[in-house]
This record gives C-alpha cells, sequence and structure tokens, in this order.
C-alpha cells in the first residue's frame, strides 16, 4: 500500500483509514503510507481482511472513514 492509495481517502475526508494485509497477512504497508496518515492526524488500523471489515464497519458507525481491502491474498 502507498501513499496514492490512501491519499483520495484523505482528500475525501476521512478521519481513519482501515488497511487491510490480505487473507494471509501478505501484503506490506510502505512506512512512508503510515508517516503521511499521521502528518494528517488519519487514525490508522492495518488487519487481516476479515479482520479489517469488522474494524470498518464498527468506525462507520460513527466515524467517516475509508478503507483498503485486498481479498486475493
Amino acid at each position: 500500500i502507498q501513499i496514492a492509495d490512501v491519499e483520495e481517502l484523505v482528500v475525501n475526508g476521512a478521519t481513519a483509514i482501515v488497511l487491510s494485509r490480505g487473507f494471509q497477512n501478505k501484503l506490506r504497508v510502505e512506512p512512508a503510507v503510515l508517516e503521511y496518515l499521521a502528518d494528517k492526524n488519519v487514525s490508522i488500523y492495518i488487519a487481516e481482511t476479515r479482520e479489517a471489515v469488522t474494524i470498518y464497519s464498527k468506525l462507520a458507525e460513527t466515524t467517516p472513514v475509508g478503507g483498503l481491502f485486498h481479498s486475493t491474498c
């Protein structure tokens, strides 16, 4: 996951972002992404895909949230 992947979510008002690492936790999140989101005061949640969906659903009840979910690995 790179900055370009999350930038649109931030621009459109997400104050929290959920990133999935795939079903087997094989995907990486670039350190620059974490720095970018921290600089924008965006809360970051990183988890395996099923857990990430659960986190997203809970946050969506009260928080402007965006997410990137990988379902093939």
